[in-house]
């Protein structure tokens, strides 16, 4: 709409020139080019071409807070799996906000209870050659972490920050891959029965995930 007014007003000041011009043969207004350049499209699909369950809206939903790793849960996690932990496959939803936040992945919430969710996202290690044990450190704050535990010989994370609430970490490439359960609700289950789900989880989808 810019672009238009300021086609507008150029033609109209060539107008104006023209009416106010004491000698010599009137001449057209100057032309202004039109843009034929189409706006660049935003990227849809993971690194192997699948589409994203939903229309991205962000131009760097895919940035350098996130690329250490291919992984895009969003498509490689299947809607079986999700049936088959209760969740609801409707309910998914990316858990980026905003353009270039580090977390790419995805959500989903539970059948028996719509506002308990189950997510697992993809960020950066900052830095990367600290891996695991600097990613720990770094969240360090507000995090109660348990003994580590180890799936198909890769070193899992394990932590909470909530009561009903379990976080499980694995690495890939330059990358985490965490995944969380947050249950709410009086009757919601202990952390630690979270965090079984949660390890159940992990073991279904780490064969998809790239070490």
């Amino acid at each position: 709409m810019n672009r238009t007014v300021l086609v507008l007003a150029v033609a109209l000041l060539g107008a104006s020139l023209v009416s106010c011009t004491a000698h010599g043969e009137p001449s057209a207004a100057p032309s202004v080019p039109q843009s034929s350049v189409a706006a660049p499209s935003i990227r849809q699909t993971d690194d192997e071409g699948r589409t994203l369950p939903f229309e991205n809206p962000f131009p760097n939903r895919w940035s350098t807070n996130n690329d250490g790793s291919a992984y895009e849960p969003c498509t490689q996690i299947s809607e079986a799996l999700i049936r088959e932990f209760g969740l609801d496959p409707q309910s998914i939803e990316d858990v980026a906000a905003s353009d270039f936040q580090t977390a790419r992945g995805c959500s989903w919430t539970f059948n028996d209870d719509g506002r308990s969710s189950l997510s697992q996202a993809v960020g950066n290690l900052t830095p990367a050659a600290q891996g695991l044990d600097g990613y720990k450190r770094f969240n360090a704050a507000g995090t109660t972490w348990y003994p580590d535990i180890e799936i198909d010989g890769r070193r899992v994370l394990v932590g909470s920050i909530a009561s009903g609430e379990c976080t499980q970490i694995v690495r890939s490439g330059d990358a985490a891959v965490v995944t969380t359960i947050t249950r709410v609700g009086f009757d919601r289950p202990s952390t630690v029965d979270v965090c079984r789900t949660v390890e159940q989880f992990v073991r279904s989808t780490l064969p998809g995930i790239p070490s």
